[in-house]
This record gives C-alpha cells, sequence and structure tokens, in this order.
C-alpha cells in the first residue's frame, strides 16, 4: 500500500495504518538514528521519539505522498537534539555489521575488511553531528544532496559543503590512522 494512502488513513485515526507506516521505516529509522548517535540505547530513543512525533503530528503533514522526507526531518532533528544533549558518540560493534561485506572468502580478507570497517565507523563517529548526519544519510541511505537538503531544511550548497568538509576530516583521519597502524607493524 502506498504511503499517501496510509497516511490519509492515518489522519483518520486508523491504528493499522500507522502499524503498516512503521514496519515499513522502522528498520531505515533505527539503523540512521544509530550511525548518527553512534550507540544503539541512544538510537532507539532517537526511533522511538520520531515515531511518537509521527504519530502526533501526523495531520500537520501538507503533501501526504511526502511523507517519508517529513519524518526523516523529524527522526534528523531529534537525533541532532540527542546528539547535543549526550555528546557521547563512541560507536560499538554494530556498526562495524552494518557496513561490513559478507563476499569476501578468505579470513584474511574477511580480517582487513573488518579494520577498515572500524578505522571508518571510529572516523565517523569523530564527525561533527551535522556533518555526521550528511554522512549517515548520503553514504549509508543513499540520498542525494538535493533530498538531504530538503529533509534537513536547508541549501543545497550547504549539504554539499558539509560533505566536502566531513569528506577531508575523514581522509585525514583515516590516513592518520593508516599511518599508525603502519608504524605499529
Amino acid at each position: 500500500m502506498e504511503d499517501e494512502i496510509l497516511v490519509q488513513q492515518l489522519k483518520k485515526g486508523s491504528r493499522e495504518a500507522f502499524d503498516l507506516l512503521y514496519e515499513k521505516y522502522k528498520n531505515l529509522v533505527i539503523r540512521t538514528a544509530y550511525l548518527i548517535t553512534g550507540n544503539k540505547p541512544d538510537s532507539e530513543d532517537v526511533a522511538q521519539e520520531t515515531f511518537v512525533k509521527v504519530y502526533l503530528h501526523i495531520t500537520e503533514l501538507k503533501n501526504d505522498a511526502g511523507f517519508k522526507p517529513w519524518m526523516m526531518r523529524i527522526l534528523v532533528r531529534t537525533a541532532y537534539r540527542t546528539g547535543k544533549k549526550k555528546s557521547r558518540e563512541v560507536p560499538d560493534d554494530e556498526i562495524e555489521r552494518l557496513s561490513e561485506s559478507q563476499t569476501l572468502v578468505s579470513p584474511l580478507g574477511q580480517m582487513i575488511k573488518r579494520e577498515e570497517a572500524e578505522m571508518i565507523s571510529r572516523a565517523v563517529a569523530a564527525l561533527p553531528i551535522k556533518q555526521k548526519a550528511v554522512v549517515v544519510l548520503y553514504y549509508y541511505n543513499e540520498l542525494s544532496v538535493g533530498e538531504i537538503a530538503e529533509l534537513l531544511g536547508c541549501r543545497e550548497g550547504t549539504v554539499k559543503s558539509r560533505l566536502h568538509t566531513a569528506r577531508k576530516f575523514l581522509k585525514g583521519k583515516l590516513e592518520s590512522q593508516m599511518d599508525i597502524k603502519g608504524r605499529a607493524q
């Protein structure tokens, strides 16, 4: 069933429509919240708060077909607030599993892939929250710059600038981690 129809039903008070929207988007919301907040408890809180806000404010949505970007805006803003409040962005092992590929065959290849994912996870976790959100939305959720700008309520140039700054930071961070790793061996 299309989002537009479900949103119309939800606006009329249909609990079933809400449940269907929840089932459709819960994994995306939890994954995105996790990648922005960097830890499981905060991501679960952000996801729950996002769905509560969706339920309570659904009548404020003007364009029923624009449900997903509207919901993602709520999610990102909620994650920003949580990140600012807690200012603890220590990732655990789950983020590695999200970014790992199961296609490598050799144990050495798997170990190298796991180490690379760990380095990337640490580097992304060290980004400021607004840059981290843009990186997560762009690389993990595969949204376009235009979609991210609409979702965050900012200009495309702002998104491009945040991506550029984040890439520069990540490159430096990863290069320094590689240097340290190279010297340790």
